[in-house]
């Protein structure tokens, strides 16, 4: 399963943006979101006055979906659940940040920027050609 846990890892790195699930009034919610990782460790950065962040204080647990990115048949993509904290950390925001997010916030100090750390509980390597499901090891 090394195989599996590589090639889980190459989707996420190569797909940084997926949707992202929470739960609001008992319902689910998606959005598009732009990742980072540190091996099966997510991170995202948003705005904290946004309502995805009100869902996660009331419920972390999340579901993002990574991969898929072209045609129809024989790709494979990533289905992590795992519970999101919050965080403001100014260094985890200058490791993270990149030029496109000018264009979002007023530069790395922005006082609106929080992390998403999303830590995985369960990661699926799934794909378009047949119906198997491969648990990928976290330990």
């Amino acid at each position: 399963m090394a195989d599996a846990r590589e090639k889980a890892l190459k989707i996420i790195s190569k797909n940084n943006i997926g949707t992202m699930s929470t739960i609001s009034d008992n319902k689910p919610v998606s959005r598009y979101m732009t990742f980072f990782n540190e091996g099966f460790v997510l991170y995202t950065l948003t705005d904290k006055r946004t309502e995805k962040v009100e869902d996660l204080k009331k419920n972390p647990n999340t579901f993002v979906l990574l991969g898929y990115d072209t045609g129809l048949l024989h790709n494979q993509y990533v289905e992590i659940e795992g519970k999101t904290s919050l965080t403001d950390d100014q260094s985890l925001i200058e490791h993270l940040w990149s030029p496109y997010m000018n264009l979002i916030f007023d530069g790395k100090d922005d006082p609106n920027i929080l992390i998403l750390q999303i830590q995985p509980e369960t990661v699926s390597l799934k794909g378009t050609k047949d119906a198997e499901v491969i648990s990928i090891d976290l330990s």
